[in-house]
Order: structure tokens, then sequence, then C-alpha cells
């Protein structure tokens, strides 16, 4: 199903909604972090969850080895990523997108901005490989202590089955056909944007390397 057709039925009450970033079927990871390793476990301070519709911000809890298991992680490019129309489509800049509208600039904010994650790569291991370290690494003394104090806090534990990483990039629409007093509205609006992307993703706009977005596994 075409990624704005699954929003659609978001906004309308339909279907369940847990669509992560758009087109990737992978929960956000905020702010976009370098480092995330797959095969490797994280906490994250919340209910523990199988809902990918919400950012989480993954702290590293035990780390695997992949080659210790003789596993070989899958990396493949896969398409750009736009960051700006998951924004969109959440309430995350509803008041920015007023202000943008009193300009008198008609439209959504793609129509004028990017941002999104350009060269992007998916790097991924199968359920079953990840479960295999998990047998092993997750019982280890270190990781089953930490897991516990995570169980006492009631903090979800996940371990990581897919990333997708890429470099950030923001830029404005220059075309000569928005004409220069378009182009002038735009430029004292940017400001303003980006302000309020870094408050809500915690992001800056020159990341090289970044991971976005994760598949989780939840693990207890």
């Amino acid at each position: 199903m075409a990624s704005w057709t699954i929003a659609a039925l978001c906004f309308f009450g339909f279907g369940s909604c847990v669509i992560g970033i758009p087109g990737t079927g992978e929960r956000e990871l905020r702010p976009p972090a370098a480092g995330i390793k797959v095969g490797s476990l994280y906490y994250v301070r919340e209910k523990p969850t199988e809902d990918i519709s919400t950012p989480a911000n993954l702290i590293r809890l035990c780390t695997a080895n992949l080659s210790t298991y003789g596993v070989k992680p899958q990396t493949n490019r896969v398409a750009d990523i736009d960051l700006l129309q998951k924004l969109d489509w959440s309430s995350s800049l509803d008041g920015i997108k007023y202000e943008f509208a009193q300009l008198g600039l008609s439209g959504s904010l793609s129509n004028y901005y990017s941002y999104s994650l350009k060269n992007v790569t998916r790097t991924d291991i199968s359920r079953t490989e990840a479960d295999r370290i998990f047998d092993t690494r997750g019982q280890r003394n270190d990781c089953t202590n930490w897991r516990e104090s995570m169980r006492g806090q009631n903090w979800g534990v996940y371990q990581v089955l897919a990333i997708s990483a890429g470099d950030i990039q923001f830029s404005r629409n220059q075309g000569a056909e928005l004409g220069a007093d378009v182009q002038a509205k735009l430029i004292r609006f940017e400001p303003k944007l980006k302000s309020a992307i870094r408050s809500t993703t915690g992001t800056t706009f020159s990341g090289r390397g970044l991971v976005v977005s994760f598949e989780p596994v939840l693990r207890q």
C-alpha cells in the first residue's frame, strides 16, 4: 500500500496506523544517531511496546559482535526518506505551519523545502539470526543483570533487527518559477522552520551516516 494511502487511512481513523517512518515500516529514532548496531540490545525509557508509530531514543544495553555468531548483515541501498513528510503528517509542526500560511504561501511545506535522508542504506539480519544472538548474548550475566534492572523500571528492551541510515540534508526550493517575493519570504521563514524541526527531533542539518529509523524486536 502506498505510504500516502496509509497516511490517509490513519487521518480518517482506519487501520492500525503503525507506519513509523513513511515507506520503511520502521520506528523513528529520535534524535538520529550514529553507532546503532543490528543484533545488539537497547532500552528505551518507556513501557515495553510493539507499537512503532512513536519515536524512540535508543540507549545501549548489551552489544553483540555479529561475527562471533557467524552472522553477516545484509546492506542494500534504498530510496531516500522524506523526513519532512513524516513531520507534516503529525501535529509536530502545526504551529509553524500556521505561521507559514500567514505569509500567504499555499500548499505544504514540502512544496518549498526539503528535509530528507539521502544516500540511504538499510542494514538487516533475519529474525532467526536475531533469536540465535539473543539466546546466547542475552543470557550472559552482564546482559541478564541489565535487563532485570530495566524490567524493574518497566522500561522497554529491544533488539535491533534492521536500521536505515544516511545523510540528513535540508534545502530550500530555489526554482525561478517561485518569484523573487516568494523567495524572500522563504528565506525569512527558513530559520523558524529549522528551529521547529530541531526542537521537535533534536537533529542538526548536516549529519552524515546517521540512523533515522530501526526495526525493533521486543525482548523481556
